[in-house]
């Protein structure tokens, strides 16, 4: 283990939220990974921009994931850090017809959410077993919708370490692209505007789709 990278990780989260040699079948969907050599879950956008620093400043490789899914990890694992935004990242606040929420909440959790508060527009990614962050990094769509038709900006940080919050004609959200992908962003929050529906038409939906 590099002690040296470890003690300045523990400046920055606390000891339980790092973890050395972690299984990453631990983490995937798939179930299938073998260890990395730190992993770690920060529990905001501060702790994500200086862990990221900290591997820049120690040469040391990342790479982000959220719940795992769709990600194939090698059995030989990962030389580096593994930084989770799941669990420690899932708030979601309902305003009106806005949605806010941190890059590691569930699409599901959101749908879920846009259900209790009446709201429509969301129903496609109700199955979508990823979460926020990576949605909006790969423009996720399924049924005829897409995150680009919701979005209505995204909030990142960037390579140079600033925080920036983009609008939906900022995001170049193509076919499975946008500019979050093409230029390394990492996603912290975003936020999403749907509109009034019926529930009862709105739940009916997404059970629909999850059927399918």
């Amino acid at each position: 283990m590099n002690q040296k990278f470890y003690d300045e990780l523990k400046k920055i989260v606390s000891e339980e939220k790092i973890k050395v040699d972690e299984p990453m079948k631990s983490h995937t969907t798939f179930r299938v990974g073998g260890p990395a050599a730190f992993f770690v879950a920060p529990e905001t956008k501060e702790e994500i921009k200086a862990i990221v620093e900290c591997c820049k400043e120690q040469a040391m490789p990342y790479y982000i994931v959220g719940n795992g899914s769709n990600l194939l990890v090698s059995d030989k694992g990962y030389e580096g850090v593994i930084i989770q935004i799941f669990k420690a990242m899932n708030q979601i606040t309902v305003d009106g017809e806005m949605i806010t929420a941190q890059a590691g909440a569930l699409l599901s959790a959101v749908a879920s959410r846009a259900l209790d508060a009446e709201l429509t527009g969301f129903e496609f990614a109700a199955g979508i077993p990823g979460t926020l962050g990576g949605a909006c990094v790969m423009n996720a769509g399924a049924y005829g919708g897409e995150m680009k038709d919701v979005l209505e900006n995204v909030t990142v940080l960037t390579e140079d370490g600033e925080f920036v919050t983009l609008a939906k004609e900022k995001l170049e959200l193509g076919y499975r692209t946008s500019v979050i992908a093409k230029k390394g962003y990492i996603v912290v929050e975003a936020e999403i505007r749907l509109k009034k529906g019926n529930p009862a038409e709105i739940k009916a939906y997404m059970d629909e789709l999850r059927e399918k």
